[in-house]
């Protein structure tokens, strides 16, 4: 048996196990150890810090009506785009209407979002890509106005893959929970077996940091 054969039957078996997962289990075909795992302990770090240094207590945030409505039928549209964003700011108490966001699809990156500021202007870049939902699209959203605000109050770590950790909690603390959950499940791409995720945490970690947050913790 020659390495081509082994390589051909390895492709047969993954195949099969893609299908297996797919049809049969109705899960995604991607592991979850495909994802870099946050360990519970940063999550309550993040919590407690939000829980100290937080000075308000949010209420659920909710979609407008006329924005899911518009955003539903075209998820490219940058009036609404823009509306959304701002609706997200305006439950931050942050004013929305200054900042500029930029809707673009850079060809091969994983990025989702991106923020710049220098508190005079600020800039929001959304990623959008085909396979996107609109939950996907709120959730990066809340996620890049959720920085800002973080920045605002001062709310930091110092290692950059921990403060994205801490962004990611601090949406969910500040209300945008459901949001994150739906808008960070792992997406089929427009291949057979690709697939993608947006977001630093996975689905089971919004709920443990809801449960941190319920449990007075």
């Amino acid at each position: 048996m020659t390495i081509a054969d082994i390589c051909e039957i390895l492709s047969y078996i993954g195949f099969a196990f893609f299908i297996i997962r797919l049809v049969i289990l109705r899960k995604s075909p991607v592991p979850s150890s495909a994802f870099k795992k946050v360990p519970k302990a940063l999550l309550g770090e993040c919590v407690a810090l939000l829980k100290e240094k937080e000075k308000c207590i949010y209420e659920a945030y909710e979609m407008p009506p006329d924005i899911e409505a518009a955003l539903k039928e075209n998820l490219n549209d940058e009036v609404y785009l823009k509306k959304l964003l701002c609706s997200i700011c305006d439950h931050l108490e942050i004013r929305g209407e200054f900042i500029k966001l930029v809707v673009e699809d850079v060809v091969m990156t994983d990025r989702a979002g991106q923020i710049t500021t220098d508190l005079a202007f600020t800039t929001i870049r959304l990623d959008m890509k085909a396979h996107y939902t609109l939950d996907a699209v709120a959730a990066v959203l809340a996620h890049e106005a959720v920085h800002l605000h973080l920045f605002y109050e001062g709310i930091r770590f110092s290692d950059p893959w921990e403060n994205e950790i801490l962004t990611d909690t601090a949406a969910v603390y500040c209300g945008f929970g459901e949001y994150i959950y739906r808008g960070y499940a792992v997406m089929r791409g427009e291949f057979a077996l690709s697939y993608h995720k947006v977001g630093y945490i996975r689905q089971e970690d919004v709920r443990y940091i809801q449960e941190l947050m319920n449990n007075g913790q």
